[in-house]
């Protein structure tokens, strides 16, 4: 009987056979012509292997088979519940979204993801905690200053309720409100809580202008004082007083010349989007001359392109400098008027701005200690958020060789699952989650551009999350295998 049994558990249609790939497993070993069998939500078997009866089978010569890619900071979450598809990241091949980003946060984690995953979601999701968002929880609209110690205990036991339902850590996003208010003391209370739970401190930094290396700086200080990991989030040179800085940056986030523990994240292109009240790090918006150097800092008004402007949609689109031809205002008074038009809630506005190098981009790309992200959501006005993943592996890795397919691989799968504490994901190895995704190297490539951002990547042939198909042969299955993923927690 036992026997039986296990002969029809072999022969059952249920698994599915990836054969005559080239597999990176991704540790950052080599390629090895392999075939990987799923049967439910699992890896059951990797090696030279035979198609059993009634089995599917997933041609798979010419093209790679690797790990689904983990994308480090993502904003995915946003637009799930009206497409819970998320085509735009099942074509760059990404089979959970990183979460909870830049401090935000509207309840606790748990019940978060559980919401998401009510969606039936096609990829995974995982979250961090985020302070921004607890901060408004507890000082509501007085957060203009540094928190009370009663206020620091209430934000302590929300991020520990999360820490103990599986959120990965603590993130924060300084450069807006209400954690631009936030202390470094504080900062430091709050990671000393995801710290006793194995949990990871990751920021978007105080300042990505010419404050740059003491925001980084801040952050390797919370670290060493709470004693855990710190990631530093979309990591970029992005003023041109920080271009001559790379070597800086780079003694700071060198594990080899440094005790503690840190990694990176990093998306693909020399243009970040944003808020347009970024383009500096002081408060004083009612001053001309602080947007004046904001501007002198990125290279002037024609790097600046707003993406999203509901006062006025004919703006959308167009840069500063054409705005202030069209308006005869200059760009100071522009940036002035947009911010009053849309605080307070009145309206929504976001800019798309041009102000990185590609030598330094190449050289983040490349550090062994930086992972991947789109930083991107689904149906966004910036392309990254639908092309990231390929335009590494097309652009970087295949035309510019700045890196090698197996090292990029590992960076999008095994990297960023050890480092967020996911538990049997970013492998392709037996016993794992039947993530997995295949893709032709030689045709893999970004298609968005600034002025067509969703357009779908090319490349990913078949994909799988928990073992169910969301791709075959290119098309979409209309099938849906996310899950809400929670935190590792080691013995």
């Amino acid at each position: 009987m036992h026997l039986l049994a296990l002969l029809a558990c072999l022969t059952t249609p249920s698994s599915i056979l990836i054969q005559g790939g080239t597999v990176y497993d991704g540790t950052g070993s080599p390629g090895v012509r392999e075939d990987v069998r799923l049967r439910g939500d699992m890896i059951v078997a990797v090696g030279r292997l035979r198609a059993l009866k009634g089995e599917q089978v997933v041609d798979a010569r010419g093209m790679a088979v690797a790990p689904g890619f983990i994308d480090a900071h993502s904003h995915a979450d946003g637009g799930i519940k009206d497409h819970p598809d998320a085509e735009s990241q099942v074509r760059q091949g990404i089979t959970t979204s990183v979460v909870g980003q830049d401090g935000g946060w509207q309840m606790p984690v748990k019940p978060y993801l559980l919401g998401i995953q009510g969606y039936h979601p096609a990829i995974n999701f995982a979250a961090f905690s985020g302070e921004g968002g607890i901060r408004s929880e507890v000082m509501g609209k007085d957060f203009e200053r540094a928190a009370w110690p009663d206020e620091i205990a209430k934000m302590k036991s929300l991020v520990e309720r999360d820490m103990e339902d599986g959120a990965l850590g603590l993130s924060t996003g300084l450069e807006y409100n209400p954690g631009y208010y936030s202390s470094t003391a504080e900062l430091i209370e709050l990671s000393k809580v995801a710290a006793r739970h194995g949990g990871l401190y990751i920021s978007h930094v105080r300042d990505e202008t010419n404050g740059e290396i003491g925001a980084f700086q801040e952050l390797v200080r919370i670290g060493r004082e709470a004693k855990l990991p710190v990631q530093i989030s979309h990591i970029k040179l992005a003023v041109a007083s920080m271009w001559p800085r790379y070597n800086e940056v780079a003694q700071i986030i060198s594990r080899e010349r440094n005790s503690y523990w840190i990694t990176v994240d990093v998306y693909p292109y020399l243009y970040w989007q944003s808020t347009i009240s970024v383009l500096t790090n002081s408060r004083d918006w009612g001053n001309p001359k602080v947007w004046d150097d904001g501007l002198k800092d990125i290279g002037g008004a024609q790097n600046v392109r707003l993406v999203r402007y509901t006062p006025d949609p004919t703006w959308v689109g167009k840069t500063l400098a054409e705005l202030a031809a069209q308006t005869g205002k200059d760009p100071a008074h522009l940036i002035m008027e947009v911010i009053d038009k849309t605080k307070d809630g009145k309206g929504q506005e976001s800019i798309v701005c041009t102000a990185m190098r590609e030598e330094d981009l190449q050289r983040f790309i490349a550090t062994p200690n930086v992972m991947f992200c789109s930083d991107g959501s689904i149906g966004g006005t910036h392309p990254r958020g639908a092309g990231s993943f390929p335009r590494v592996l097309g652009r970087y890795v295949r035309d510019l060789h700045v890196i090698t397919l197996r090292e990029a691989l590992r960076k999008m799968t095994s990297f960023p699952a050890e480092t967020y504490k996911l538990d049997r994901r970013g492998l392709v190895k037996r016993g794992y989650f039947a993530d997995v995704v295949v893709f032709d190297p030689v045709r893999i490539r970004d298609v968005a551009t600034p002025q067509n951002p969703m357009a779908f990547s090319e490349g990913v042939v078949d994909m799988f999350v928990s073992g169910v198909p969301l791709l075959r042969d290119g098309r979409m299955t209309g099938a849906r295998g996310g899950k809400a993923l929670f935190r590792r927690l080691d013995k």
